[in-house]
């Protein structure tokens, strides 16, 4: 597998770096055998943005490949929601590290976690680039700095530390942020190396690196069976991958009922011509931009794009919040459906109406599909849960 990341495309046009990334496997199987399929929605309104929480059953409407499904299952808000087990990712390896570093955007993070129920968990990790040994040579990294607790004191502690790390990580790193470092590191380099075959740039995917979002499948099914794992990833979201391995990751999530939410930063002069670059040359290498993103949409997860601290506050309260506002909806299948290859599509409907018996404009996030896998009528199918 080769993860590019067009940030590095950008830096290649102008200083010609080698970029090495590892290879990695997405072929671990994660299994949950049930007879019910289960999605978890969250509703808004589309005026206010604000989660709808007082609706009923009969206000719902799933369709599973265009047909409708009778839901055996309903919760909401009020009633018995699963615990979540929420896992923030920090990317300082991009240009979210210019907010990250922020004091005071770090403290709006904690403060929405607030709004977290006492029960749900939390995890802070971070990925970041670690210089090298040579000059402009640096190796992408990552570390969970706190695992998955309720102790909302440990969690602030550790989103501290990531902040005060970001703070002085940034200066090291700033040739992938400013052109003006860029090309005054680029100058330098070729002063101190003359040679005109030697990459003044050298990026290496450290062997222990981890992508959480591969290792989420596995992590719901054997770590928290019995809560809603949550990947809330923050970036500048300009991470590509080819499109078949993608879709792959993106069954695998759905499989095991993961959802991915993602904060957008707003891109700088580098990253948006690295997303500009991306869009053009993605769809004739094969490659899917935005990977995020569109796992989030895949697990009926939301993408919120923040350009100032107080955007990024809203941001994270919004996500947050939806997390604690959805509704579980569940359906049973027949001991006649029999396991098939392709995917389900689901499509969620909001039937309300408001006083003067008008439909209300609402708006409805949920994951877009599941698959029954290796199974037949009589056997226990493996599919999404959630």
């Amino acid at each position: 597998m080769m993860r590019k990341k067009l940030l590095a495309l950008v830096l290649i046009l102008f200083c010609c770096p080698i970029l090495t990334l590892s290879q990695g496997s997405v072929e671990d199987t994660v299994r949950i055998n049930t007879r019910a399929v289960f999605v978890s929605a969250l509703v808004r309104d589309r005026k206010t943005g604000q989660p709808v929480t007082d609706l009923v059953r009969e206000d719902f409407e799933v369709l599973d490949n265009g047909s409708p499904r009778a839901l055996s299952y309903f919760s909401n808000e009020g009633t018995a929601r699963r615990p979540l087990a929420l896992v923030l990712v920090l990317n300082l390896s991009t240009g979210a590290i210019l907010y990250l570093e922020k004091s005071e955007v770090m403290g709006q993070i904690i403060s929405a976690l607030s709004k977290l129920q006492p029960e749900d968990e939390v995890a802070v990790m971070q990925t970041w680039y670690e210089p090298g040994p040579t000059p402009l040579s640096f190796q992408l990294r990552s570390k969970m700095v706190e695992g998955l607790t309720r102790d909302r004191a440990r969690t602030s502690a550790a989103l501290r530390g990531v902040q005060q790390f970001a703070k002085q990580n940034l200066p090291q790193v700033k040739i992938f942020f400013s052109m003006k470092s860029l090309f005054k590191a680029g100058l330098k380099a070729g002063l101190m190396n003359p040679d005109p075959q030697a990459a003044p740039i050298s990026i290496t995917m450290a062997p222990d690196f981890e992508n959480i979002i591969e290792r989420a499948p596995s992590m719901a099914a054997n770590e928290r069976p019995d809560s809603q794992l949550v990947i809330a990833n923050i970036s500048d979201d300009l991470e590509a991958d080819f499109r078949g391995r993608s879709s792959t990751i993106a069954r695998k999530l759905n499989t095991s009922g993961v959802i991915v939410s993602s904060i957008v930063v707003k891109r700088d002069f580098i990253g948006g011509a690295a997303n500009l670059l991306g869009e053009m040359l993605s769809p004739v290498m094969g490659m899917r931009m935005h990977t995020i993103s569109y796992f989030a949409r895949e697990t009926g997860g939301e993408a919120v794009t923040a350009d100032s601290p107080q955007k990024f506050s809203e941001a994270i309260s919004r996500i947050v919040g939806g997390l604690a506002a959805r509704y579980s909806l569940g359906f049973t299948l027949s001991e006649q459906e029999s396991a098939n290859a392709g995917m389900h599509r689901l499509e969620v409907r909001i039937k309300s109406t408001n006083a003067q018996n008008r439909k209300r404009k609402l708006a409805v996030t949920a994951r877009r599909g599941y698959y029954l896998t290796g199974a037949t009528p009589n056997q226990s199918i493996s599919q999404q849960a959630q």
